[in-house]
């Protein structure tokens, strides 16, 4: 046993300076062409066909908030609240719409690797889009709230699985030197999309009857109805290929995506090919509970932290809750703030990708994380003012604002960063499936506590619920700086090795010129 251990050790090793020299081989080869000569028109179009695919959780994520503050709506799926003696959901449905179709991401996100396994990227993707389409339907066309609530737990299903498939195409069809742009032009898709579903509503929230809230779910039926036939268009991912023996497929889709010669091509596809292979041994007889084991679990909690601890950072307020909010604590033209609210977290996702790369992952968190908190306690504590004063009401939606924007750029763009790069190399699919359930679950949680904690005839704390949130900002503060690393510029085979040395995340930048003279020493070194 002792020995087979070593061997594997070995073998590990080993893979890990083949996958050195595989990333040095293609950024060579990348940083060879400009990127007017990689780049053809066709890649532009895939790309932006499979980032659209976000549009699906954005639009639905943004349009529930003003259409549940809709009175025709309110008035057919429950009536005049009984504490309030207004159409406003009381906070037990507020649960059934915000929360418990959250369920259906997780069984959608759950499902997603073993349907992406089996079917490819491209018609896994679009199977989600007539799923989407069921859901939304059963929305439109909805007797009672539990066929509403029934149809967004259905369309969850669709968009959840969405969500966990279309990175991987995005970050597969690119040379490696624009991987990172390609998976975070999804945010700039999510926002944008959250922006158009606010701006519908605010046009429609004039009109009388069910028309004000059934043109905004028309219009979220159109998404997938006009994804399908283009995405159908779309080459299947050639790592897919590789990885289900279709080399020929996969150069033919290759030759399609690039703007380089045939023979530059295939040094691409052999590279895809020995980076599928080690793969393949590095992941094989990969389990779940491998991830919580003593050599990961430090891993494990450090990559699936951040996406599940944005939902206690008092964004909800702002963004799924947006127009209740703001209903709540009095302002006037809510649906048009919640256009504003939208805007700023579209800011923010233009923003995050350069500030990420560019500063470097731990000051962005802790700086944008400590902006935060400071917004959590100054919102909460004015809400003790006199809660009738428009002008405090006012000052409270522009501190959300606010925090949209340094949010998106920060914490938010940091949590889907974070995990695809502390991951252990064996266990990354895995780790982002867990990644994905486990936020998702503490999603449908937060949804929850929410309305029971602002809501009249609940906790009632409005605004007040920022303190509690600071709270939770502050706490996350500590666990960012005492577990989140500094891995910008490092690569895998680095990040591993500061795992495996047990160096604190607050001293990664002092211990990185060791590593790098190290991978150079292997860059240089003869190959076999």
């Amino acid at each position: 046993m002792e020995t087979a251990s070593v061997d594997f050790e070995e073998k590990l090793e080993e893979d890990a300076i083949e996958d050195v020299d595989n990333r040095l081989d293609h950024s060579v080869m990348s940083g060879q062409q400009s990127l007017r000569h990689v780049v053809n028109p066709f890649l532009v179009f895939s790309l932006s066909v499979f980032g659209a695919s976000t549009l699906l959780f954005g639009f639905d994520n943004n349009v529930i908030s003003p259409i549940a503050a809709l009175e025709p709506f309110v008035s057919k799926y429950q009536g005049i609240n009984p504490v309030t003696g207004t159409y406003a959901f009381t906070a037990r449905n507020q649960d059934l719409i915000f929360a418990v179709p959250l369920i259906g991401t997780i069984i959608g996100a759950w499902a997603a690797s073993t349907i992406q396994f089996k079917f490819g990227r491209k018609w896994a993707i679009t199977g989600c889009y007539i799923v989407s389409i069921g859901g939304v339907l059963l929305q439109l066309f909805a007797k009672n709230l539990g066929m509403f609530v029934a149809g967004r737990a259905w369309n969850g299903v669709g968009y959840g699985c969405a969500m966990a498939i279309s990175p991987l195409y995005l970050s597969e069809v690119v040379p490696a030197f624009m991987r990172g742009r390609a998976v975070a032009s999804q945010n700039i898709f999510t926002i944008f999309s959250g922006v158009i579903a606010t701006v519908i509503v605010n046009a429609t929230s004039g009109m009388k009857g069910k028309v004000s809230y059934m043109i905004p779910l028309a219009v979220q039926c159109a998404i997938p109805v006009i994804l399908v036939p283009f995405t159908a268009m779309l080459p299947e991912s050639p790592v897919w290929l590789v990885s289900k023996g279709r080399v020929e497929e996969a150069r033919h889709n290759l030759r399609k995506l690039r703007g380089y010669s045939d023979e530059e091509v295939e040094q691409e596809l052999q590279l895809i090919e020995r980076s599928e292979l080690s793969e393949r041994e590095i992941g094989k007889d990969a389990k779940f509970s491998e991830l919580f084991n003593r050599q990961n679990l430090k891993r494990t909690v450090t990559a699936s932290s951040l996406l599940s601890m944005n939902q206690v950072s008092g964004v909800i307020l702002s963004t799924t809750y947006s127009t209740i909010f703001l209903e709540q604590i009095g302002v006037n033209n809510p649906f048009q703030l919640t256009v504003a609210s939208a805007c700023c977290q579209l800011a923010g996702a233009l923003i995050g990708p350069f500030v990420v790369d560019s500063a470097g992952r731990r000051p962005v968190a802790l700086v944008g994380m400590t902006l935060l908190m400071v917004i959590d306690f100054v919102a909460g504590g004015l809400a003790f003012k006199e809660t009738s004063s428009k002008s405090i009401s006012l000052a409270i939606a522009i501190l959300s604002f606010i925090f949209n924007v340094i949010w998106t750029a920060s914490f938010y763009g940091l949590s889907l960063v974070v995990p695809s790069e502390v991951a252990n190399v064996r266990l990354r699919n895995l780790t982002m499936s867990y990644t994905v359930g486990w936020c998702q679950t503490t999603a449908v949680i937060t949804s929850l506590a929410v309305p029971q904690i602002t809501s009249a005839g609940a906790g009632n704390l409005g605004a007040k619920a920022y303190l509690l949130f600071g709270g939770c900002m502050a706490c996350i503060i500590i666990f960012t700086f005492f577990m989140i690393p500094e891995t910008k510029g490092l690569t895998f085979p680095q990040i591993d090795e500061m795992y495996e040395k047990g160096v604190p995340a607050w001293r990664w930048n002092s211990e990185q010129s060791n590593l790098t003279n190290m991978e150079e020493k292997v860059a240089t070194s003869p190959k076999k």
